[in-house]
């Protein structure tokens, strides 16, 4: 019987850092016995199986007619190896993972979550979305904090629904603190029974350097920049002069909310995040399942209205647009 190793995000906990690290070190995952598939892969993660499942009218729906699987199904069964494993954030969206079990009933399921202090994946998140030319965020942090459904936030659901789903759920926390060798590529070799990490090399990619999080004061002035009618061309043309520059500013430790906005968000969520530091001993020594919140980082305020004038002037000192 074959484990198929699914590690499912949760989004902003590295996963684009650690699906290159995974692809370009597929030959030594060989030598450790493990297969990293080829079918479902964008760039280096399996983002369209994962998407295949939740985009489809009927979430309900076995996978049987999925062409997509049933290419996988036929990967699996054609490698000579017993340990397989998948990468995609993308698997946190799929609302019935039970359908990956019923479709591969010959195949041990072993789920692999991260999961991150929720005003820090709340602030990563924001972030991600300021410098994504889709959805391209003008809003402040505390319209976002307004105008979204936060129940994602809530990791007790997705555990739920991901422990229903498998034979073996090993959760673990996205804290450098917490993490073996202090990283996630050591951490993630850890949880697959991998000691050994010599001989596995560090990724490079321009997407890795696009999800690094930006200084707060960088962030803002794209977030200000997207009020501009700018194509995507020059949008992702802005984001990555921006992300160069980004490198030689020391990062300032500002957050967009206070200490007491974070602490009354983290609130809402202390009983079901203190659930599962019950139900999975191994993956925190801390009751509250991550560490609390400390005093003192400073906030960086935001423009509500930003001078449209002043911001295509730096735009275009920066690109050289005309």
């Amino acid at each position: 019987m074959q484990n198929l190793y699914i590690h499912i995000g949760t989004h902003k906990t590295a996963t684009t850092w650690l699906q290159h690290y995974l692809g370009k070190n597929s030959d030594k995952l060989n030598d450790h016995g493990f297969y990293y598939p080829w079918i479902g892969r964008i760039t280096q993660a399996q983002h369209r199986l994962g998407q295949a499942i939740f985009a489809r009218p009927n979430p309900h729906e076995a996978l049987d007619n999925l062409p997509l699987w049933q290419k996988f199904r036929h990967e699996l069964a054609m490698t000579g190896y017993k340990n397989i494993v998948i990468s995609s954030e993308e698997f946190e969206w799929v609302k019935h993972p039970e359908l990956i079990k019923r479709f591969l009933p010959d195949v041990t399921i072993h789920t692999v979550l991260y999961l991150r202090r929720q005003d820090d994946y709340l602030e990563s998140l924001y972030g991600q979305q300021i410098r994504d030319f889709r959805p391209r965020l003008t809003c402040t942090i505390h319209e976002y904090l307004a105008q979204r459904n936060l129940n994602f936030l809530d990791y007790s659901r997705l555990v739920a629904r991901w422990q229903a789903a498998s034979d073996q759920m090993t959760l673990r926390i996205f804290d450098r603190k917490l993490m073996k060798g202090g990283d996630i590529g050591h951490d993630f070799l850890d949880a697959l029974g991998i000691g050994n990490t010599g001989g596995f090399e560090e990724p490079t990619a321009a997407v890795i350097d696009h999800k690094a999080s930006l200084d707060l004061r960088a962030q803002e002035f794209v977030r200000q920049c997207n009020t501009l009618p700018l194509d995507e061309g020059v949008h992702n043309q802005l984001v990555d002069k921006i992300v160069r520059l980004n490198k030689i500013v020391p990062k300032s430790k500002a957050r967009l909310l206070s200490v007491d906005e974070r602490r009354k968000l983290m609130s809402q969520y202390e009983s079901s995040n203190r659930k599962i530091a019950r139900d999975y001993p191994s993956a925190s020594p801390l009751p509250e399942l991550f560490a609390p919140i400390a005093d003192g980082a400073p906030t960086i305020a935001q423009s509500d209205t930003p001078d449209p004038f002043e911001t295509l002037l730096k735009v275009n000192n920066l690109l050289q647009l005309v």
